[in-house]
């Protein structure tokens, strides 16, 4: 694509990439900057540093920054810029909030002290999601010195503070601030490009279901030899659980599977696209088998469109290095429902809590925690295919595209709220070295400058789509 300026005629990623190498090193040190500011949702240690921190540099660039607020919640910072005559208007999500850095004795570094090793970022919130979300800003910075007056449309930015947490008032802002959000499309800059190196889209998620069961026997912890007569709030438990999912990992639940629909065609095409090592999966994560019986596009085929029940922790009892031999009277479990194509988070609640409630192991005291529905993209999607012909072009090399993401998120809400679709591009390091949600947490300066020129690329190019 060429462009206009003074008079002469210019290539456009050629003077974007011309301009991201020239302000390389201020890029990175505002990125670092960015990052030690922290933002734990679950403590709120430094979410106004970085609230401030963001409100000041969309100022920079004249986005007339907002920090929205509704009670008991991390504020949302919004932003407005670019050409506001322009019909066509593009929503960029992201999350300031990190999670937190425990355990600290397995960073190499202060966490919130970026440190750079062998051209990567070492910091809580590199990928997930600073980087992406700063890049983002770059890459608006960036089209005003290239573009100039000649900015193609409004850009709006909604930056959350507590994705890391579920996002329990992401639909409270929405339902309050929807038209000042209103768009073509928002799309979500989460995630990172493909092991591979080559970059990757994601065209939906799945849906989540949160919930927690806690088993009371008794006033206090007995003494074990009571075993004969006293009920064990973990044995109970492990009762439980075992009659919601069997050892071949069906899903026990009543009607669990009733919504359940097959992929379609077109998102089966996509799989044969997505790179899958088997051998090299199961290195990297230090597992001599997987789940699955089956070639590489079987274990995707189950990855992401396979519903799930999963214990996230159990806690209870007695686990010191010495013994103490007794039945603990509360015993509580923590787990997750991926819900996929047609499954509706209200009548997953509803039968999960039946088969709780109802089990002859009980009585269980049940909490249903917030939820997220599946949704899916039409690959087809001309926003979709903006970004994935833009992500191609500015790298060289051919997207990896997913039907949806295998984990859960708010894309459900922005079509609900605003009536626009939506899908995400990561932009960070890839997923199996970038340590999200762990120690060492990092982006490459590479996957941080590459993704400025790219988001920079589509939203000059943002304009000429048909929202």
């Amino acid at each position: 694509m060429e462009i206009e300026r003074k008079g002469q005629k210019m290539d456009l990623i050629a003077s974007i990439r011309s301009y991201v190498n020239e302000q390389k090193e201020r890029l990175v040190e505002e990125l670092i900057a960015f990052l030690r500011r922290g933002a734990v949702s679950t403590t709120g240690e430094g979410i106004e540093e970085s609230v401030a921190f963001l409100r000041d540099h969309l100022a920079r660039l004249n986005f007339q920054p907002r920090i929205l607020r509704i009670e008991e919640a991390n504020p949302v910072v919004f932003g407005e810029g670019g050409n506001p005559s322009s019909p066509a208007a593009l929503c960029i999500y992201g999350h300031y909030d990190v999670q937190a850095p425990d355990p600290l004795s397995e960073w190499r570094s202060d966490p919130f002290e970026p440190v750079i090793r062998n051209g990567l970022i070492y910091a809580r919130g590199a990928t997930d999601d600073k980087g992406n979300l700063f890049a983002n800003i770059k890459a608006a910075e960036t089209l005003i010195h290239v573009l100039g007056e000649r900015f193609p449309l409004r850009l709006k930015f909604m930056f959350e503070g507590e994705e890391e947490i579920g996002s329990p008032n992401l639909r409270f802002y929405l339902e309050r601030y929807g038209e000042l959000f209103k768009s073509d499309v928002t799309i979500v800059c989460d995630r990172g490009i493909h092991e591979s190196g080559r970059p990757q889209i994601f065209l939906g998620n799945k849906g989540l279901v949160s919930v927690r069961v806690t088993s009371k026997r008794g006033i206090r912890d007995v003494h074990s030899g009571h075993a004969p007569l006293i009920p064990s709030s973990a044995w109970d438990l492990v009762h439980l659980l075992h009659s919601l999912k069997d050892e071949r990992g069906l899903i026990r639940i009543p009607g669990y599977y009733d919504s359940v629909a097959p992929p379609s065609q077109e998102e089966l095409a996509l799989l044969e696209s997505i790179p899958f090592d088997l051998q090299e999966f199961k290195r990297k994560y230090g597992i001599e088998k997987t789940l699955v019986n089956g070639d590489g596009k079987e274990h995707l085929q189950a990855l992401l469109f396979s519903p799930t029940c999963n214990i996230s922790g159990i806690q209870g009892g007695w686990m010191g290095e010495k013994p103490k031999t007794i039945i603990p009277s509360m015993t509580s479990v923590q787990l997750d429902f991926r819900l996929v194509k047609k499954q509706k988070g209200k009548e997953i609640k509803e039968k999960i809590a039946r088969a709780i409630e109802t089990s002859p192991f009980g009585p269980f005291e049940v909490e249903v925690r917030g939820e997220f529905e599946e949704y899916r993209l039409d690959p087809q999607n001309p926003w979709a295919r903006l970004a994935i012909d833009t992500a191609r072009e500015v790298t060289g090399k051919e997207p990896v595209v997913w039907p949806l993401l295998d984990g859960s998120g708010p894309l459900c809400l922005f079509p609900e709220y605003l009536g626009s679709p939506t899908f995400i591009i990561g932009l960070g390091a890839p997923f199996e070295t970038a340590n999200t949600h762990a120690p060492n947490e990092n982006i490459g300066i590479d996957h941080y400058l590459t993704g400025i020129v790219q988001m920079a690329t589509l939203i000059a190019r943002a304009a000429r789509i048909d929202g």
